[in-house]
């Protein structure tokens, strides 16, 4: 059958007009998944990995093992899958009381304040009990319908990864449930000083909101689409001529215009001199409400990539915080940890020279059982203050109640044992200054040691010296106290 020249061009048209529309929509519809699921992945996996960080470690212990006690002797286990039975009740019922401990109350309100800043879904606290490949809930921070202390979920295939590499949690994944909705989950390890995994901490994101924001984006966009093929294909069948022929080369020209991301300028929609009065009119001011929604969405986007970078700013304020002494404002353990590391990697690069001066104060027990904690706590920051006036030029570290560490460097480690003296001296004009209050008359014990490359193998080995040499001074600054020296 041969076809008419009109005939072949609306056929072709129709054509070329679908196939277009379809790929554009997907196209379009799989780089906004993509970005949207990549974006809520990386904050996901930051916000649980910030949570792991700040998080009460000795309280989760405590949960934990207690929580772990009862799961392990109970004969009957129902996992979360029977929520609602008889069973299951009785199950949970074994964990009666839990939920009451001032270590549960402690860890629920952190997660909720960190829930309510973040403004996320859901933090939670779970163990992971690889004999029976299922995670246990230890603290779940949700305001409705929170999972109760010791339920327990299968491990998904998804998360079977911690089993072989525990401390790396569970990387974010997506889920889409009828009961759930779009979630982003993710898991990171809570490690203890010892670098023993406590706990995971988890956090649920949920995605119905971007979800449903792609899904009107795309169904706007293929109705616009669509409508775009339906007046492309009348306007030809009436006009073969430059009425028609000169409009669509216009929209043509500012469409390729508007996605070059090379034009500095592009030519809005609006601009078009298009007064036709027929379709032609009404596909420009089809194409002008297209643009109006395309950078309406660019626009959410652009806020919505300024809602994380905020979030990614709000987690390492807290990282610096996990850092810090909350007593002293000085280095915590962490960060001391965190310094022999880098001592180390310099170690291999050849720059030795480095030591390490232990410090330990004396008598904060009696100051606490005397005076009150109070005091005991103004003695630590007049010490604080001691040693950092001492040691100007070098990190100072409180890594324990009444022990502090300096990293010597630079001039504090060229005048080591001149600033040693005048640390003592310091400590005695203050135990002769009657106007001050007992507490304030702080005596500690100082060893030192610098880096000798013939007995020492990392920074460890400094510290090690150097803390061998304080408990020598503290036994002779004891035996004087006793001699009334």
């Amino acid at each position: 059958m041969k076809l008419s020249l009109r005939k072949k061009i609306i056929i072709v048209l129709v054509v070329f007009a679908v196939l277009l529309s379809s790929v554009a929509a997907f196209v379009s519809w799989r780089t906004i998944s993509r970005m949207s699921d990549r974006q809520y992945k990386n904050r996901a996996d930051e916000l649980a990995a910030t949570v792991a960080r700040v998080i009460q470690v000795e309280d989760a212990k405590l949960l934990r093992d207690r929580i772990l006690g009862i799961y392990r002797s109970s004969e009957n286990k129902v996992s979360s899958e029977d929520w609602g039975s008889e069973a299951f009740d009785a199950y949970v019922a074994q964990f009666a009381g839990q939920e009451e401990t001032e270590e549960f109350r402690r860890l629920l309100q952190q997660l909720r304040t960190l829930q309510e800043v973040n403004s996320v879904d859901c933090l939670y606290l779970i163990w992971v009990e690889p004999a029976d490949e299922a995670w246990i809930y230890l603290v779940d921070a949700a305001l409705e319908d929170p999972c109760p202390p010791g339920v327990f979920d299968p491990l998904y295939e998804f998360n079977k990864p911690a089993l072989e590499n525990p401390k790396g949690g569970f990387p974010a994944y997506i889920t889409n449930t009828e009961e759930y909705g779009w979630l982003v989950t993710a898991a990171a390890a809570v490690l203890d000083e010892e670098g023993q995994i406590a706990c995971y901490a988890a956090v649920d994101i949920s995605m119905d909101a971007i979800k449903a924001q792609q899904h009107e984006f795309i169904t706007t966009l293929i109705a616009a689409l669509m409508l775009l093929t339906v007046c492309l294909c009348v306007l030809v069948i009436g006009y073969v001529n430059r009425y028609v022929i000169r409009p669509v080369n216009q929209l043509s020209e500012a469409a390729l215009r508007y996605r070059n991301p090379e034009t500095k300028e592009r030519t809005s929609f609006e601009t078009l001199n298009i007064h036709t009065g027929d379709e032609l009119e009404s596909l420009q001011n089809s194409m002008i409400q297209m643009e109006k929604d395309i950078d309406t969405y660019i626009e959410n986007l652009v806020q919505t990539r300024a809602q994380l970078k905020t979030t990614r700013m709000e987690a390492e304020q807290m990282n610096e915080l996990a850092h810090k002494d909350a007593l002293t404002g000085l280095g915590n353990k962490l960060a001391y940890d965190k310094a022999l590391q880098l001592l180390n990697q310099k170690l291999k690069q050849g720059r030795t020279a480095f030591g390490v001066a232990v410090i330990d104060l004396n008598d904060l027990k009696k100051i606490n059982d005397a005076y009150g904690h109070d005091c005991g706590s103004m003695s630590l920051r007049q010490i604080s203050s001691l040693i950092c006036n001492t040691f100007v030029h070098s990190p100072v570290f409180r890594i324990g109640g009444d022990e502090f560490t300096v990293v010597l460097r630079g001039n504090d480690y060229d005048r080591i044992e001149e600033l040693v003296s005048s640390f003592y001296a310091a400590q005695s004009e203050l135990a002769a200054n009657p106007k001050i209050s007992p507490w304030d008359r702080v005596s500690a014990a100082l060893g030192y040691a610098l880096y000798d490359a013939r007995r020492d193998h990392s920074a460890e080995d400094v510290f090690r010296r150097a803390d061998e040499k304080m408990y020598e001074q503290k036994k002779q600054m004891k035996a004087s106290r006793k001699d009334g020296v």
